[in-house]
């Protein structure tokens, strides 16, 4: 049974990703590999299977896992250089450039 630390001052869901991530990078979860369920790793770990799920949403945020609907969650098979950029990365951007076209047509006749 994995544990998280309750001293540890990150969240638990950061706890559960961190051990996973470093599986991966370890390579004791290969390409390919299945993780298991949200309800089991959640069981493992003694957290809610909210826990798993924001955990595994920040590996895929990282590009190191897939989740397939109905399927489950799978380590890629190749992993991005560069982390897949995550909804508030997106927001920023668009947030950024509809700053920069207001101003663009401020300055317009």
């Amino acid at each position: 049974m994995h544990s998280w630390d309750p001293d540890d001052s990150r969240p638990p869901y950061q706890q559960v990703a961190e051990i996973y991530r470093r599986q991966i990078k370890d390579g004791d979860l290969g390409p390919g590999d299945s993780l298991p369920s949200y309800g089991d790793v959640a069981s493992s770990f003694g957290v809610s299977p909210g826990v798993v799920k924001r955990a595994f949403a920040e590996l895929r945020g990282e590009g190191l896992i897939v989740t397939r609907h109905g399927q489950g969650s799978f380590v890629r098979t190749e992993q991005d250089a560069e982390a897949t950029p995550t909804v508030a990365d997106l927001a920023a951007a668009v947030r950024s450039l509809t700053e920069r076209l207001e101003a663009v047509e401020r300055r317009l006749p």
